[in-house]
């Protein structure tokens, strides 16, 4: 007749290893390499029709809307910077200010719109009663973001689709307070500054 084995050594000694184990910190090192590459990203943001609208002065043709380009060294970010002329007292909507475009993605893109908030100061944003910045064509609900003074009234559009090789219509409206000081009213003179993201996505 077989001897039964006697385990009952074996459980009490892998209890005590157990809770040496809890009693100890226990550390594990895998290592992960995160490789980086680079490429152009798959939207590209244009100047639209409007920005070829000119006013002619003193110093020769000014421009009523002008986009133009820069890289923010403190950032490492590409930056798009829109400059906008209002009328004071007068609302001055443009239509084509900006083209959002689905340039190298072999899919649909979609795009929303969002306000950050001012940035630095001026002394002069309580002047700007209103200003949007809004999607045209291809449209959405809400369509726009709105600033008034230092504030921020409404925050995010809705998204739009961007097909391969097609382009998002954005355009803008400001109203400027006919009380702004005479030494402002220049078409020269910064009133305030908005931060508003275009923010792409695969999904809506």
């Amino acid at each position: 007749m077989a001897r039964k084995k006697n385990y009952r050594p074996l459980i009490a000694l892998a209890a005590l290893a157990v809770a040496a184990l809890a009693m100890a910190t226990l550390t594990f090192t895998n290592l992960t390499y995160w490789l980086i590459n680079a490429t152009l990203p798959p939207a590209m943001k244009y100047p639209g029709t409007d920005t070829t609208i000119t006013r002619s002065d003193s110093s020769g043709y000014n421009r009523y809307v002008y986009v133009s380009y820069y890289y923010d060294p403190s950032t490492g970010y590409n930056v798009t910077r829109i400059s906008i002329v209002g009328f004071t007292g007068d609302p001055t909507n443009y239509t084509n200010v900006l083209q959002l475009c689905n340039k190298y993605y072999s899919g649909t893109l979609y795009a929303k719109l969002v306000a950050v908030g001012t940035v630095g100061t001026t002394n002069y944003e309580s002047y700007i009663k209103d200003f949007r910045v809004y999607f045209v064509n291809p449209t959405t609900t809400p369509n726009y973001v709105q600033f008034q003074g230092t504030s921020v009234t409404q925050s995010a559009t809705g998204s739009v689709s961007i097909g391969p090789g097609q382009c998002a219509t954005v355009g803008a409206y400001v109203l400027v307070d006919p009380s702004l000081p005479t030494s402002a009213r220049d078409g020269k003179t910064v009133i305030a500054t908005y931060q508003v993201n275009v923010v792409f996505s695969t999904s809506p």
